[in-house]
């Protein structure tokens, strides 16, 4: 639609009703009732265009936000003219956003997509009850399931057009076989269940049977394995404060960032972990640049270090309203190597301690704890249905974190307000686990969840809070680091294009054939 606008009108105008974002306060909205994003878009064509029209000869689109209370925006809308001095031009491209373009530092970074060409959007279920919490859950569920006849299955399927018990799908790879038997047919009463990223830092379990998917992402499933790092980005909204970057050794579900979408960049196309997901001939020309051997491990951890932190983000917040984030690569040895200590760091600590574990280096695998002030349970969470805990609350003076009538001490301010774009993850996690849990519960077994606290759980927030903690803790050494990287010697896209590195193939945006996996080739297509 962007290139069929620049090339049929003359001139543009949008006007931004919602930079506030999703979900904003209701006082700021022009219709308090609509929580979206809203715009103005007027597009005009002169009586006397020209016609046919050259590449220069494309639309010239202006835009402007309109911020404040409700009252304040209608005010400004009546007195807006096509002359104010508030409008910026747009960027140029054929397809690009209807947003001004980004500082000359931001333009001249490669994007992610760039350096990792391959993502996919992340397991999409369209049925909220094939996750939950805990084990058990899920098997009640499944349980019920086969409890019933073919026709209430596919009550409890949904009527969405994609799945019905009929269907006859292939299982996800590197799961469980259900061997082509349909769901109308199945009659196993043990189903599998796996952990899976289901919101940043929220690690949850899941049925992992295609039958009840929309969108299994078998492409994600076929890479699984115990050497994968999964990137998840934010490329369909804008990222407002936090880690512009998460990761998960685990699948993630297609909302994992922020609960708005995005897309997963796996750091390796095969499972074997011998085909990196990089564009070709940027580790050989970062090798080149820096005078050392670069590999795929370091170049995500790289990333982590640079794009993972709230500075990045605060940084380049304007340029970060077109989605997608560029890394700032340096071009100094001493700065590379800073940026891939740290990254490592960071990476151990959004897997839970399941990637780059080196005891040597202060990183065990699988336990991630802050080596003072630790989070302790200094008061049970009751595991009584009775008191199960509804809400969170938080004494910022004792540092203590309520859940229920259980209490959790100490949890820093910046720990119990961390959020990743606006998504507080301490409350999105307990969320899930309250008595009356958070999601659109419009299925039957959407019903079916836990009705009491579970032990695990507690140990379970305790992890999250010592990652949070450690994280935290980065912050400051990441920011010094951006900081000195973008004062210094630059790899641009520029460097990369005369390189013949970018634009990268399109073959390398898409995935392995499944029977490529254990190929010698680069890409088998």
């Amino acid at each position: 639609m962007r290139r069929y606008l620049r090339e049929t009108a003359d001139e543009g105008w949008i006007v931004d009703l919602s930079p506030e974002g999703h979900r904003a306060d209701v006082a700021t909205r022009i219709f308090p009732e609509v929580a979206q994003e809203l715009c103005i878009a007027i597009f005009v064509r002169w009586r006397n265009s020209p016609r046919p029209r050259t590449e220069q000869q494309t639309a010239k689109v202006r835009h402007l936000k309109v911020a404040g209370r409700r009252e304040g925006k209608i005010e400004r809308l009546t007195a807006l003219r096509l002359d104010d001095s508030e409008w910026r031009e747009c960027a140029t491209g054929e397809t690009d956003a209807f947003l001004p373009p980004g500082s000359d530092l931001w333009e001249s970074c490669p994007q992610l997509r760039d350096l990792m060409p391959w993502s996919s959007r992340g397991v999409t279920p369209g049925r909220m009850w094939v996750y939950a919490p805990d084990e058990e859950t899920l098997h009640r569920r499944w349980k019920r399931l086969l409890a019933a006849d073919t026709e209430r299955r596919a009550e409890m399927l949904g009527h969405s057009g994609e799945r019905t018990p009929a269907d006859n799908v292939p299982p996800l790879p590197g799961v469980a076989s259900h061997e082509r038997i349909t769901l109308a047919a199945e009659q196993r009463t043990n189903p599998q269940t796996v952990r899976i990223g289901f919101r940043a830092f929220d690690r949850q379990y899941v049925l992992p049977d295609s039958r009840l998917m929309e969108r299994g992402r078998a492409d994600l499933w076929r890479v699984r394995s115990d050497r994968q790092i999964y990137t998840i980005e934010q490329n369909a909204h804008p990222v407002v404060n936090g880690p512009a970057l998460v990761f998960s050794a685990l699948i993630p579900d297609m909302d994992y960032f922020n609960n708005r979408s995005g897309c997963a960049r796996p750091l390796y196309r095969n499972a074997a972990g011998t085909l990196p997901n990089v564009t070709p001939g940027l580790l050989p020309r970062l090798s080149g640049r820096l005078g050392m051997r670069v590999v795929a491990e370091d170049l995500l951890s790289y990333i982590a270090a640079i794009a993972s932190h709230p500075e990045y983000t605060a940084r380049f917040q304007d340029d970060l309203e077109v989605p997608g984030a560029r890394i700032p690569l340096t071009a100094d040895l001493c700065l590379w190597e800073r940026a891939v200590a740290i990254g490592r760091r960071v990476l151990w600590l959004h897997t839970y301690g399941e990637r780059h574990a080196d005891e040597t280096a202060g990183r065990p695998y699988g336990r991630v704890l802050l080596p003072l002030d630790r989070p302790r349970c200094v008061a049970e969470i009751p595991d009584d249905a009775e008191v199960m805990p509804e809400k969170l609350a938080y004494d910022p003076v004792t540092q203590d974190l309520w859940v229920g009538s259980g209490r959790i001490s100490p949890v820093p301010r910046a720990v119990r307000e961390y959020e990743v774009s606006g998504m507080n993850v301490l409350d999105k996690w307990f969320g899930y686990r309250r008595r009356h849990p958070a999601g659109k519960r419009r299925l039957e077994l959407d019903h079916e969840y836990a009705r009491r606290w579970l032990p695990s759980w507690t140990t379970e927030l305790l992890e999250l809070l010592n990652v949070l903690g450690l994280l935290v803790r980065e912050e400051p050494v990441q920011a010094d680091l951006l900081y000195e990287v973008c004062a210094g010697s630059l790899i641009t896209v520029t460097d990369l294009t005369a390189a013949s590195i970018l634009p990268a193939p399109v073959e390398a945006s898409r995935p392995l054939k499944a029977t490529s996996d254990a190929g010698d080739g680069l890409f088998d297509l």
